[in-house]
């Protein structure tokens, strides 16, 4: 209980900090501070992790993601890119309550750390017929770019699942794919449905502008599929991919010099890169805490069902690490050794460690986008609170029936 204790003390802080509009990597910083003193740990720890943090591979790679996504940001806003591809969505869908959710869905399926940066911009110029307040607008830009947590077959967390648990990904995204479906439908009724129009976008009657929409839209989903295929058919490093993709769209958009010097000027958010290595290093510190682990074997003592524990654990792994990927390693071991190739089991802990890591204040896609629409952050959970309820005990009821 004491390492409960502990890890509650540590989230306080950093949940505390937050809230008072402490910057993201300062808050980050007193929380690895906290655990450190709270779990006495000694210097060579914290030597390790400093180190660890600077030279660690997984480090530079998601920095450098993450500043090359704000370079694409940069060039697709400034040239219009992001207001004609809104326009020419807007003459296609015709429907602002459709456009508002599709646009962080779509960037979604992307397996991006910290990609909520990307579709931000597009969630602010969609939702200009409406009156919302900064949280409305980043719960709904988090909230639907992660509706196919458990179904896209590209995400980190799915192939790990699978690997791990020995269960074919294929019959993993099928037993899961009323979970997305559910998502979608709960965050529409929530978020969406409510919705009036307060403003009317003015339309264009030009009769190129079918033709120069589709030119936006290419330009603008261009860069996103040929990153994906990046990724996905030639195994490039993320970093390296949105690189390529930069450095294309300079030429493409012709940007002088002077708009290159600009874009890179811009992409190089002090706040938010500390930010990031303000996570990562709070993720060093906890590791060799061994608090996880006291956790998961105090979860694992107790006299309760396979799905009670291995929930638990999903969940407290999920709100400790912020990833799918760091829950995922932690709880499907424990799939295979207490419930080899249990589908429901396999479900539910992946129901859990997503309601865990959405509510993380260590989940980069949460605080990139409070930093951006500068919102509230205790405002912007409680709607995600409330729809993660849901979800967890729609899990529970189909666990329980099956």
């Amino acid at each position: 209980m004491l390492a409960v204790l502990k890890i509650l003390i540590t989230l306080a802080v950093i949940v505390f900090l937050l809230n008072r509009k402490v910057k993201m990597g300062n808050a980050m910083f007193a929380g690895s501070a906290t655990l450190f003193l709270l779990t006495g740990l000694n210097l060579q720890y914290l030597r390790t992790a400093v180190i660890t943090t600077i030279t660690s591979y997984s480090t530079w790679e998601i920095l450098l993601a993450l500043y090359f996504v704000m370079c694409l940001e940069y060039q697709l806003r400034t040239s219009g890119t992001i207001d004609g591809l809104m326009a020419a969505a807007r003459k296609l869908l015709r429907s602002e309550r459709i456009l508002l959710p599709l646009m962080p869905a779509f960037l979604g399926f992307l397996p991006s750390l910290g990609g909520a940066i990307f579709s931000a911009p597009l969630v602010e110029n969609a939702s200009k017929p409406f009156i919302l307040a900064a949280e409305s607008k980043t719960a709904i830009n988090y909230w639907f770019r992660h509706v196919w947590e458990c179904t896209n077959p590209i995400f980190t967390g799915m192939l790990l699942a699978s690997q791990l648990s020995d269960i074919p990904l294929s019959a993993l995204i099928a037993h899961m794919s009323w979970v997305t479906v559910l998502s979608i439908l709960i965050g529409w009724l929530l978020f969406i449905s409510p919705l009036k129009k307060q403003n009317a976008i003015p339309s264009d009657d030009n009769p190129d502008t079918t033709v120069g929409g589709y030119h936006h839209i290419a330009l603008a989903t261009g860069p996103i599929l040929a990153n994906f295929s990046l990724v996905v058919f030639f195994k490039l490093p993320a970093s390296v991919s949105m690189a390529i993709v930069v450095a294309t769209m300079v030429f493409i958009l012709r940007q002088n010099v002077s708009d290159i010097r600009a874009m890179l000027i811009h992409a190089f958010d002090r706040k938010l890169l500390w930010g990031i290595v303000g996570i990562l290093f709070f993720q060093n510190i906890l590791r060799p805490s061994g608090l996880i682990k006291d956790i998961a074997v105090l979860l694992n003592s107790m006299d309760v069902s396979n799905a009670v524990v291995i929930g638990a654990i999903a969940f407290v792994s999920g709100l400790l690490l912020g990833t799918s990927q760091g829950f995922v390693a932690i709880t499907f071991p424990f799939i295979a050794v207490l419930s080899p190739n249990d589908l429901n089991l396999a479900m539910l802990c992946f129901v859990m460690g997503t309601a865990g890591h959405m509510l993380s204040p260590t989940h980069l896609c949460l605080l990139v986008t409070l930093d951006y629409f500068k919102a509230d952050y205790l405002k912007t959970l409680r709607p995600i609170v409330f729809l993660e309820i849901i979800m967890v005990a729609a899990a529970y009821i189909a666990v329980s029936i099956t």
